[in-house]
Formats: structure tokens, C-alpha cells, sequence
């Protein structure tokens, strides 16, 4: 064979194999991957979705259940969610929404919920839940929730809920300026108290102004009553800001009982309405 045919066959023979960037895995003779998580891996919730829910599902919250399982989220129990949530799990789905999607399955939650409800995600439990947007909450404080349960869910569509803190709590701690997560039943006092005696705060007069403190730094670590976070309504799994001490001796005594009352006469009437609506509906049920 003539040498410049040897060579140009040679050059065809090098030109021939696939280039593989140092940064990527080659998975055939001409495909390469670079070896890293996709968008999806790292955010499920960003996964493009695109389904039509079977006529088992009747209610938003059958049409939430059936989307989220193969993405890893699970759907929040209403008992550690906002106190309204029951209306929109029991809401009929409508029939424009039971075809949705190519979307993002964040989008998809965000579009079956609604525009007067903020998707809110726990990334550790992998959970997600809804909450009533603010300007909505004031007008519907009152207004007494359907009774909504886990088992009314499973028995429309089979698949089990989850509480929003199901896995166990943790023991409380303060890390730097924080404390939590808040312990399944236990109160702000207990919070506050625990402050005082690990030496965050001083003094054990500042227990009582620490709750306020405690209130005003954490607005979205408690159910609101009238739009107004109350202090009796902690979130369990919450992580709380702790006030420094400058803040909390700044809260005149008598300032913080007023708050304390105002807030303790708040709840009550909460709990009233709430047991007085039931009692009407059981009633009527009769």
C-alpha cells in the first residue's frame, strides 16, 4: 500500500473517535453525558407533569394526592396545616382542571389550589401544603371549616396522608440565635421559660415579655386568628428567632400582660365559635 494512503487512512481512523470532554461519562461510541444531577433530581417539584385524572378522583384534594406520589411529597395532614385547608381539600375539582398540564408539578399544585391559596413546601419531610393567602385570612377566620380528615381522603383515592410533622421532633435546642423545632404540645411559656433557664435571657421577669418578643420576631410560626398570629396557636416543627435581650427588656411588663390578655381572649372566642358552629352542624345532621 502507498504510504500516503497509509496515512490518510490512519487520519480517517483518529477522526473516526468520538471526543470525550474530560468533565463528561461516555455512555455509547457517540453519546456523552456531563455527570451531574438533572434540574429535576435536585427540585423534584420542578418536574414537568402532564395528566388527566381518573373519574375516582372527585375533589382537590383527590386530584393533589394522585399528583404528588412519584415525585416523593406527600401531602399534608390539615391537623398541623392551616386551619382552613379542609376547604380547599374538599372542594369539587373542576373539570378544566381534571386534563393538566405540560407544566411544572409546582405549577400544577399551585394551578389546582387556586389563586386565594400559597403553596408552602417542608423540602426536609418532603410535604407540601397550602396556605390562605393573607389578604383572604381576616374574611375567613370565622368561618367554621368543613370536617375534613386523612381517612375522608383515603377513602376517595387510596393512597394514605401524612401529618406535616409525622416523622418525630426532634428534641428542642438553641443553635445561635434560633430555638426549635417546636415540640409536638409545647407551649411559647415553656419556650420562654427555657430561655431564662439556659441564661439566653437573665432574668426570669423576662418570661412574660419574651412570649411577645417571641411573637412579634415569629409571625408565620402561628395560626392567625382575625389575620392576627396568635401566641396559643404555635406550629409544631416551627423554628423560632430568639429575640436578643436587648428587645425583650425594651417590652414594658404592663405592655406585654395587655398582649398576653388580648391574645388569651382572642383564643377563647376562637375556640367558642369553632365549638359553637360544630355543635349547630351536628344539629342540623340530626
Amino acid at each position: 500500500m502507498p504510504m500516503r494512503q497509509r496515512i490518510f487512512m490512519l487520519a480517517v481512523l483518529l477522526t473516526s473517535q468520538p471526543v470525550v470532554a474530560s468533565d463528561a461519562v461516555q455512555v455509547g461510541r457517540y453519546l456523552t453525558v456531563a455527570p451531574i444531577p438533572t434540574a429535576e433530581q435536585l427540585e423534584p417539584l420542578s418536574v414537568i407533569v402532564n395528566v388527566r385524572f381518573p373519574r375516582s378522583v372527585h375533589t382537590v384534594g383527590g386530584a393533589l394526592q394522585h399528583l404528588l406520589p412519584p415525585s416523593g411529597f406527600q401531602l399534608a395532614d390539615t391537623r398541623h396545616a392551616d386551619p382552613q385547608l379542609a376547604v380547599l381539600m374538599t372542594r369539587p375539582l373542576p373539570e378544566v382542571h381534571r386534563q393538566i398540564g405540560p407544566m411544572t408539578l409546582q405549577e400544577a399544585l399551585s394551578t389546582l389550589a387556586g389563586e386565594g391559596w400559597q403553596l408552602e413546601v417542608d423540602p426536609v419531610y418532603r410535604l407540601v401544603s397550602f396556605r390562605l393567602q393573607a389578604a383572604l385570612r381576616e374574611r375567613y377566620a370565622q368561618v367554621e371549616p368543613p370536617v375534613w380528615t386523612p381517612e375522608t381522603l383515603a377513602r376517595e383515592y387510596e393512597r394514605p396522608t401524612v401529618g406535616w410533622f409525622e416523622a418525630p421532633v426532634a428534641d428542642a435546642m438553641v443553635s445561635g440565635n434560633r430555638y426549635g423545632p417546636v415540640r409536638r404540645d409545647e407551649t411559647l411559656l415553656e419556650i420562654a421559660l427555657h430561655l431564662v433557664e439556659s441564661r439566653y435571657w437573665s432574668g426570669r421577669d423576662l418570661a412574660r415579655p419574651g412570649l411577645v418578643a417571641l411573637l412579634r420576631a415569629n409571625p408565620d410560626a402561628f395560626l392567625a386568628i382575625d389575620g392576627t398570629p396568635n401566641l396559643n396557636l404555635l406550629r409544631t416543627g416551627a423554628y423560632l428567632q430568639i429575640p436578643p435581650e436587648g428587645d425583650v427588656v425594651m417590652i414594658p411588663r404592663a405592655e406585654a400582660e395587655q398582649v398576653i390578655a388580648q391574645q388569651h381572649d382572642d383564643w377563647q372566642r376562637y375556640l367558642t365559635a369553632r365549638a359553637e358552629a360544630r355543635g349547630a352542624r351536628e344539629q342540623g345532621d340530626e
